[in-house]
């Protein structure tokens, strides 16, 4: 048996991240890549039958081609649920940083945990900084892009969250609102998380003119 992938010569996500400094930061593009990535997220949670949890959400999972359109892959740790099932209990699998607090506590993993590992990649994708990055070790254990988040929108700072040169570049109201979405899908409580189904049409309202 063989699985056949179209190949996607834009590499993955992981990459574009950590070779964004090299090329112009463009806020339509990065919300073009979130779009895609929450509207196959919102196909497997809604409409397939049986629904789909990925359960291992994360750049190095979503890949892209030559024009930045954006592609979930690796669906090796996948679990299917019966429309009459809200959840599944199972050993915790995903990475580390990406994992939803209490699927790693109770071993009970829904879609609200793609939710939540979805929320760590937009975070990611507009700041400069990895899920667990090494700057945050002087926090001390438990401190990762999800707090720091949070840290700064509490004092006021949230123009620090941003990679360098977006703030200047796109719609200052609309970063703070994609921002704030990633900090909701990020929440600890998983009712207070939206669905991805949510998520796309408040990312359809941050729309770039341009689109």
């Amino acid at each position: 048996m063989f699985l056949i992938y179209n190949y996607l010569s834009g590499g993955n996500l992981e990459r574009f991240i950590q070779e964004r400094s090299k090329r112009p930061v463009s806020w339509r593009k990065l919300h073009k890549i979130a779009m895609d990535v929450a509207r196959a997220l919102a196909y497997m949670h809604d409409e397939c039958v049986p629904r789909i949890l990925h359960r291992d959400v994360k750049p190095n999972n979503i890949l892209l081609d030559n024009e930045c359109n954006a592609y979930l892959s690796d669906f090796g740790l996948a679990r299917l649920l019966r429309n009459s099932e809200t959840h599944a209990t199972t050993d915790v699998a995903g990475t580390f940083g990406y994992v939803a607090p209490e699927y790693a506590m109770t071993c009970r993993v829904s879609d609200k945990a793609d939710v939540y590992s979805f929320g760590v990649v937009l975070l990611e994708l507009i700041s400069d900084k990895k899920a667990l990055d090494p700057s945050f070790s002087p926090y001390g254990n438990g401190f990762n892009i999800v707090t720091w988040a949070v840290k700064l929108i509490q004092r006021g700072r949230v123009r620090e969250f941003f990679i360098e040169g977006l703030w200047e570049k796109a719609p200052h109201d609309d970063l703070i609102q994609f921002l704030n979405l990633a900090v909701q899908c990020t929440a600890e409580s998983v009712s207070s998380r939206p669905t991805m189904k949510n998520v796309v049409r408040c990312l359809r309202e941050l729309r770039p003119p341009s689109y």
